[in-house]
């Protein structure tokens, strides 16, 4: 069959989706799993547009389209739909976090969805359309059946990530350089691991993963590395170092490859302390930034979040990377709830701690959270283009448009001082003055977008 999977396009104003854009790393990883047996192409809508051309030219039997951005939703349908006015006859499915947590909704939108891992259950689904039996015994999917939306037993997770196949990077390396982070580009993701052991009600992560945490082996990872033309990459694990063990052998054997990146990965604020030696032989070999969810400032909040840290955990993460000369990327959550003199302590910490690169993100009950069941009687709205992490879908103590002023000014103001910092600006290792141009270009954006305007009027869609 020929195959093709689609990236939806991100239309939102708002947000860090300016200075941010990653390259499918599912999608490939999909196409990784077909390829043996299928025709793919890959089609990132962010980037291109013309899906009717693609369609006529590559003429799919089969369209899959990623669901896994709350926000991103109605573009996916809006994607499955015009497959099926062009040709009735193309099976669709989709797949993601967001398409299996509301596989019902996709019910008349898209034939089939892949429930949460795809690596097995896509080559599955499409062998039986292929061949022209039943989905009744195809395990971890939803698909439009006789009797109407039907739910089939749940896959088992996994068990050996090394048997999945090395992401289908080759589909995408036309778009290759226009995947950044910031003045990071072009720059890849890499998985070293799936899953996470905590339970933050705001992250739906655990409960996609069962609960569980798995690891590639190193020479997975290696394997990866070295078909990677980028200088920069991005750990994408949600728990970089929640096994230290495996994450010494992997720092290891990219010594040995001879790997010479630029990385930054994601880890917890509580192991920073506990593995600083760990991180120090990473920056020596090209670790260069962390994302840290710190979420609050207030032990209260942390909390009332499930993050399983203390406030002592993230002044002792700042101070640990700043010593080895590690950049933090530190995010924080806002509650709806804030008052005026929240949004003053949170802007206080940031000033006092010289956080140069601070993330904001509007307290969201996404769907398949915990937070989400405790709140969704709460919503004011279930518009999923406002679940982006900017808008708040809950009810706010200041109200809509004070809340918004307090939000832009809490990222202004912090960015502003950061701008005071002669090291701002500086060229990150392996950036071009054209790149840093192009990063403060894309800052300028979303600095000038911030502001309790633009947010109230998209409120309002």
């Amino acid at each position: 069959m020929r195959v093709l999977l689609v990236f939806p396009p991100n239309h939102s104003r708002v947000g860090l989706q300016a200075v941010i854009r990653p390259e499918p790393l599912g999608l490939e990883v999909v196409a990784a799993s077909l390829e043996a047996e299928h025709q793919v192409e890959i089609l990132d809508a962010r980037l291109e547009s013309n899906l009717q051309s693609k369609l006529k030219s590559f003429r799919p039997d089969a369209v899959g389209v990623s669901s896994s951005f709350t926000p991103d939703t109605y573009e996916a349908y809006a994607l499955l739909q015009k497959v099926k006015r062009y040709n009735p006859g193309i099976r669709t499915f989709a797949g993601g976090h967001h398409a299996t947590v509301c596989h019902k909704e996709f019910s008349g939108q898209a034939d089939a969805v892949v429930l949460g891992e795809a690596e097995q259950t896509a080559p599955e689904l499409l062998r039986a359309w292929e061949r022209g039996d039943s989905l009744d015994g195809v395990a971890g999917i939803a698909f439009a059946g006789q009797q109407g939306w039907q739910v089939n037993s749940p896959r088992p997770l996994l068990v050996d990530l090394d048997q999945t196949p090395i992401p289908a990077r080759h589909l995408t390396r036309r778009y290759q350089k226009r995947y950044y982070h910031g003045a990071r580009r072009p720059y890849a993701l890499v998985e070293t691991s799936r899953g996470c052991p905590y339970r933050c009600k705001f992250c739906a992560v655990w409960r996609f993963y069962q609960g569980k945490y798995r690891k590639r082996s190193a020479q997975w990872v290696i394997n990866d590395l070295l078909q990677i033309e980028a200088p920069h990459v991005f750990f994408c694990d949600d728990n970089f170092l929640g096994d230290i063990r495996h994450n010494e052998a992997l720092c290891q054997a990219v010594v040995q490859a001879g790997i010479k990146k630029h990385f930054m990965a994601q880890v917890r604020a509580d192991s920073v302390a506990k593995h600083t030696d760990v991180l120090r032989k990473w920056r020596d070999i090209g670790l260069e930034a962390v994302f840290i969810g710190f979420e609050s400032v207030v032990q209260q909040g942390l909390d009332g979040l499930s993050k399983s840290t203390s406030v002592n955990d993230n002044d002792e993460a700042i101070r640990i990377l700043k010593k080895l000369g590690i950049n933090v990327v530190a995010s924080f959550i806002v509650d709806p709830d804030f008052s005026k003199a929240d949004f003053a302590t949170v802007r206080r910490y940031v000033r006092e701690k010289k956080l140069r690169i601070p993330v904001f993100s509007v307290l969201t009950p996404l769907p398949g959270t915990v937070l989400w069941e405790e709140k969704v009687d709460e919503l004011t709205t279930t518009n999923y283009e406002l679940f982006d992490l900017h808008h708040s879908v809950l009810p706010t103590s200041l109200g809509l448009k004070r809340f918004y002023f307090e939000y832009c000014r809490l990222y202004v103001g912090s960015y502003l001082n950061s701008l005071r910092s002669p090291s701002f600006l500086r060229l990150p290792s392996g950036g071009s003055r054209l790149s840093l141009l192009k990063n403060a270009t894309t800052a300028a954006k979303v600095l000038l977008r911030a502001n309790p305007w633009t947010l109230a009027a998209s409120h309002s869609r």
